[in-house]
């Protein structure tokens, strides 16, 4: 993603690395009901030493959410 904000915590960075933009897509009201978040979150967020921040582009990102579609 574009976005290389750091995040000091994993849940922060899932809000709003991960949630908030999918369900910033106007597709989705509730995104955890809609998908693995922490699967999505295993494979786009870097650890604590990278900061909790993406680490994927943007077309990678919506390839990944759309892989953890429950």
């Amino acid at each position: 993603m574009t976005d290389r904000t750091r995040y000091s915590s994993r849940d922060e960075a899932i809000q709003r690395a991960i949630i908030d933009p999918i369900e910033a897509s106007g597709e989705v009201r509730d995104a955890s009901a809609e998908f693995d978040i922490d699967a999505i979150a295993d494979e786009v967020l870097g650890d604590y030493a990278d900061g909790y921040a993406p680490k994927v582009d943007l077309d990678e990102f919506w390839r990944i959410v759309e892989r953890h579609a429950r």
